[in-house]
């Protein structure tokens, strides 16, 4: 059984990043202790919103620091944020979150997963869904994005996120997941 030795704040910055340490001592009595940093910042949600009469998804782009500084580059990524105190469930956090990032009304939502991101570095549990959208009912204009957002709404066929899937030129993680979770439920792609 694991046991927590130590966890100390170095950062605070939309959340916080620990250092944490803990022993675990395996069944043949070994023991071991592992020091990490980790990042400590609540779940969040993404959602892959499809329309399946149109064959369309959206998507978001916007410039996210560490790739960019990686292969500057400014990757496409599903539609993603964090769950917030004001939001009644996790569902609520998805179709808040598409309206405030795509513009549109999600329907039938489906949960895919929920997984650990990065379980090495982050303590942030990603709960993905697909949802339905109709195509063309976006209102980008009225999206209320946050201060510190700046993204563009990419509507792309079925076909081009295939390709892109084959390719292997999808970066975002959740965006992957979410796109073979389309590919696994045969909506076309």
């Amino acid at each position: 059984m694991p046991e927590l030795i130590r966890r100390t704040t170095l950062l605070e910055a939309k959340g916080q990043i620990e250092e944490v340490q803990v022993r675990v001592v395996h069944d043949d009595g070994r023991a071991h202790v592992t020091t990490d940093p980790v990042w400590v910042y609540g779940d969040s949600i993404a959602v892959l919103a499809f329309d399946p009469q149109a064959k369309t998804v959206l998507l978001v782009k916007q410039l996210r620091v560490a790739p960019y500084i990686t292969e500057e580059e400014i990757i496409l990524e599903a539609c993603a944020g964090g769950i917030e105190i004001s939001d009644l469930s996790i569902e609520e956090a998805c179709k808040r979150e598409a309206q405030e990032e795509l513009g549109c009304e999600l329907t039938n939502l489906s949960k895919v997963a929920n997984v650990f991101i990065n379980p090495a570095r982050l303590a942030e549990r990603a709960h993905l869904f697909l949802a339905e959208y109709t195509a063309g009912g976006q209102n980008i204009d009225g999206r209320n994005l946050d201060e510190d957002e700046d993204i563009e709404v990419v509507e792309l066929s079925f076909a081009d996120l295939r390709k892109l899937y084959d390719e292997q030129k999808i970066r975002c993680p959740r965006l992957f997941m979410l796109t073979q979770a389309l590919i696994l439920n045969k909506v076309g792609l």
